[in-house]
């Protein structure tokens, strides 16, 4: 069996692309976000209610993280947003439940199954990554992704080396 290196949040994996439920539980308290209401509460927010902070560790730096609905350190489901700039990359990974995410602007290439199947994506598309589905998510021209999905969110990489939390700052 694969080493499993358990780390929270998302990409396209994104997908996006990526945590474990404590770490994420710890950043989601001091990541501004739009709402940290359960998922059965009422949310209604226009793009300017959206409050944007860096992504948790578990991302390359440079990506910016929101949580629209949900608690994704805890059970249940959740729905965040993640901007990446122009280059921005996440390495191979997968996660312990499937992953709903939507392309709302940008360009993403997402290789699915270890590089097995490659595609490329414009805004609007969208993508079932299954549980347990390896995959890694790039982008040429920067994207915004919303991730739905059950918590806690958890991001392994399949290569612990890609951990960026792993590496000296």
């Amino acid at each position: 069996m694969k080493s499993h290196t358990s780390i929270s949040a998302i990409l396209l994996g994104v997908p996006l692309a990526f945590l474990g439920a404590p770490a994420l539980a710890q950043q989601a308290a001091t990541t501004p976000t739009a709402t940290m209401t359960p998922a059965s509460t009422h949310v209604a927010l226009q793009g300017a209610d959206i409050k944007w902070g860096p992504a948790p560790p578990a991302f390359e730096r440079g990506a910016q993280f929101a949580v629209l609905s949900g608690d994704p350190g805890k059970p249940g489901p959740f729905v965040i947003r993640i901007q990446a700039p122009a280059g921005y990359k996440v390495a191979n990974h997968f996660h312990p439940t499937d992953e709903q995410v939507t392309l709302i602007d940008g360009d993403a290439t997402v290789q699915m199954d270890d590089g097995a199947q490659t595609q490329t994506f414009s805004g609007g598309a969208f993508v079932l990554l299954p549980a347990q589905m390896h995959h890694a998510v790039a982008t040429k021209g920067g994207m915004t992704v919303q991730v739905s999905a059950m918590g806690p969110f958890e991001l392994t990489y399949v290569d612990p080396k890609d951990d960026p939390r792993k590496r000296p700052h």
